[in-house]
């Protein structure tokens, strides 16, 4: 987020009991403390009614200050964060006083039961527990059920265990765990005012976020909840409007993640025709919208229907993906602090473009950079087709592109942190598919070998068409380098403090990808430290797959693949001697030692490393002994 968005710094973050009775606002956590519950799925309950000045204080955080999970000093008749910021501030109407007497017994009641009958749903891989605490303001955690089906006693979600599945539960699991990295929807507070003055116009979209939300809970069965979410595609003249769309854009998503990639490319075809039918992708459809939260909406649906659409091309393989050839006058999404408060006004893609041109470079939107981002990559993906003596100059201006997206991002872009210490999960996912990118065009031209073994992965690219073992040219070794720094800063990204669980599934195969290079660079290429280093990436790919297949079927199938070649690399010698078989390249694996001076690598006619600052070729260089680079003799004067 820019410095717009940013309200404070760590100092003030909360301590866990502050942010116990932050969210106590929007859960009942069943304690039976004097902490007051509000019920948030009552519409006219949490009617936004200004304090008066000289009022008495309702609640513990004034609307705007709870959305952005920021701390509120609870002034009248306005907080003193914002006016600091410039920000109307009002106060949810207090409950106070209308707590059922009987709600500790009743919750106590709910508890047992959920014991007594442990979660039933689609057998999950593995079987093992967890519990991934958010690394942002929000102390509510993820677990499921160990083995036995039993409840943890520890969890800190069990806390939530004794609330049934009431759609207010569910909508508060699908926000608190999916709704961050896909933020198209209404945000939660407008959703249920919507949904409790016009429910018919959510009423197929509903059951899809119901669906999504029972797949975090402990003891929530999906199943019935999937019947339903699914039955909404057959229901008979579906309402062309933008609810419908986002729809079965969610139901794309959730169907890919669970594992049906065909039924769920089907479904997103049919969400991107719609939108088209509807002319989305013009300016005029949300500008159409009196409400201006409500146009923000559509503007965010159908640039994450583009986004979505170049994800799905990507891990299909395709030459293109359909929206990447229709041109959109869709204005660019704003911040998502301001999606939660007060909508600024749009800003264009014309004004997007021209921003390197001013004297002082402005700030975008996160959704603005990874839109940008998407669009390059639709020039990438027929590189997968391209004949070989076409290649190396392909990749040359396809690593340019990406090169320079990085070199103009603000500073306020550069890191997936903000400064209070939170993720922004736009940017997040436009770091990581950078990533992802640069390993798709360096590793066809690297020593990282396709072996036949990786076949079995359904996120692993073909094998190139061109013979890449005889290829002695020095910027072979550029390329591997690239390679191996994209895949191991993919992979960093995930241990970042905060829930892998929270992250966008349609990352799944982006950790694929680069746990596979680094195995390959494993079974191939380094050796000494280096090797031992890469191996603790792979682990970490490793273990970010078997924490989203406790909710997503198609992680449980890629990690099992994964672990599978793993198996095959680890049990096999290291670098270092000649060697053929189910892992190495056909007629064996040729050791490479050139004689090169540093002279001859820094004159190469294609400067892969302009831009990326100073290189260190005698580092990359260096000799065997010391660990690294295996096939590399000393570099000599």
């Amino acid at each position: 987020m820019d410095g717009r968005c940013s309200s404070g710094t760590g100092s003030d973050r909360y301590s866990s009991h502050e942010s116990e009775d932050i969210m106590s606002m929007y859960f009942d956590f069943g304690s039976t403390g004097s902490t007051p519950s509000h019920d948030s799925s009552s519409g006219q309950s949490q009617s936004q009614e200004p304090v008066q000045k000289g009022g008495v204080r309702v609640s513990l955080a004034c609307v705007p200050c709870r959305s952005r999970h920021v701390k509120c000093g609870a002034e009248t008749p306005s907080c003193s964060r914002c006016l600091q910021d410039d920000k109307p501030c009002f106060y949810a109407k207090s409950r106070r006083g209308m707590r059922d007497k009987n709600a500790p017994q009743k919750r106590a009641s709910m508890r047992e039961t959920s014991r007594e009958s442990p979660r039933s749903g689609p057998p999950y891989g593995g079987g093992h527990g967890g519990i991934y605490s958010n690394g942002g303001s929000s102390t509510v955690s993820y677990s499921r059920p160990p083995s036995d089906g039993s409840l943890s006693p520890t969890s800190s979600i069990s806390r939530l265990s004794g609330k049934g599945t009431s759609t207010a539960r569910l909508l508060d699991l699908y926000y608190n765990f999916f709704h961050k990295a896909h933020p198209y929807l209404l945000p939660q507070y407008h959703f249920r005012n919507r949904l409790h003055s016009d429910p018919e116009s959510l009423k197929h979209l509903l059951p899809v976020m119901q669906y999504i939300g029972s797949l975090y809970a402990l003891e929530v069965s999906s199943i019935e909840l999937h019947a339903a979410a699914m039955s909404q595609l057959d229901v008979p003249n579906l309402p062309p409007n933008g609810f419908t769309v986002q729809m079965l854009l969610l139901t794309a998503i959730a169907v890919h993640c669970d594992g049906e990639l065909e039924q769920g490319r089907a479904i997103l075809d049919r969400a991107i025709y719609l939108a088209l039918d509807l002319r989305m992708q013009s300016r005029a459809f949300a500008t159409m919208e009196r409400d201006p939260v409500l146009a923000e909406s559509w503007r965010r649906t159908f640039w994450s229907l583009y986004i979505s659409d170049a994800y799905f091309a990507a891990m299909r393989r395709a030459p293109m993906f359909t929206l990447h050839s229709i041109e959109a006058d869709v204005e660019i999404p704003c911040e998502e602090c301001d999606y939660e408060g007060i909508i600024p006004r749009s800003k264009t893609l014309d004004e997007y473009e021209s921003r390197d041109f001013e004297d002082e470079t402005p700030v975008f939107s996160s959704y603005a950079y990874l839109i940008d981002l998407v669009r390059i990559s639709g020039s990438l993906l027929p590189l997968d087709t391209m004949p070989r003596e076409y290649l190396e100059s392909a990749v040359a201006n396809a690593d340019a592109m990406l090169v320079n997206w990085k070199l103009h991002l603000p500073k306020e872009k550069q890191s997936v942190v903000d400064k209070n210490e939170e993720i922004d999960e736009i940017l997040f996912q436009a770091h990581n598919f950078l990533q992802i990118l640069l390993v798709h065009i360096h590793r066809p031209l690297s020593r990282l070998y396709h072996s036949p073994i990786e076949k079995i992965s359904h996120c692993a690219p073909p094998p190139p068409d061109h013979d890449t073992t005889t290829n002695e040219d020095k910027s072979y070794w550029l390329h591997t380098k690239k390679t191996l720094e994209a895949a191991e800063a993919a992979v960093n990204l995930y241990a970042l403090p905060c829930s892998i669980i929270n992250h966008t599934p349609l990352g799944i195969c982006g950790i694929v990808l680069s746990t596979l290079a680094n195995l390959s660079a494993c079974a191939y290429v380094l050796t000494g430290s280096e090797w031992y280093r890469t191996r603790d990436r792979i682990r970490l790919g490793l273990g970010c797959l078997k924490t989203f297949s406790e909710v997503w079927e198609v992680s449980r199938r890629t990690e099992k693949e994964t672990k599978q070649i793993a198996r095959t690399v680890f049990a096999m010698p290291r670098p270092g001697m000649e060697r053929a078989g189910v892992f190495g390249p056909p007629g064996g694996l040729k050791i490479w030692e050139p004689e090169v001076r540093v002279q001859d690598v820094t004159d190469l006619a294609v400067d892969w490393m302009a831009g990326m600052g100073e290189v260190s070729y005698e580092r990359l260089f260096n000799g065997v002994e010391q660990g690294g680079w295996h096939g590399i003799g000393n570099v000599s004067g």
